[in-house]
């Protein structure tokens, strides 16, 4: 019997539950142990994110953070371009951009505060 098997069969005889959803990094189902939803093959927390349609699923709560920083910097970008351009129309360009950042953004931390 492989590492991951034997992994997975402890898990179960410890009370953990095998979820229908597999990871989205290696395909193995997860397994969720009081409030902790993780991979038993990566070792790895997993946040699952519903929606009406579908379930997603995102490795960690890294993902989301990372994101939220990439926003962040690129919303700092467009403050430094905002503050040396004239033109109206790159600023316009510009307020549409940061506009989708914002709403991302405020998805991103909603998702966490789940």
């Amino acid at each position: 019997m492989g590492e991951e098997v034997k992994r997975m069969a402890d898990l179960l005889r410890s009370g953990a539950v095998m979820l229908q959803v597999a990871c989205p990094v290696c395909a193995t189902p997860l397994f969720k142990h009081g409030k902790d939803t993780f991979c038993a093959k990566c070792n790895r927390p997993v946040v699952i994110l519903k929606s009406a349609e579908e379930e997603v699923s995102f490795a960690g709560q890294q993902v989301l953070d990372q994101l939220e920083q990439a926003i962040l910097e690129k919303i700092a970008e467009f403050d430094v371009a905002i503050k040396n351009e004239r033109d109206l129309a790159p600023l316009r360009e510009f307020g549409e951009a940061i506009k989708t950042y914002l709403s991302a953004l405020e998805q991103i931390r909603r998702l966490k505060s789940t």
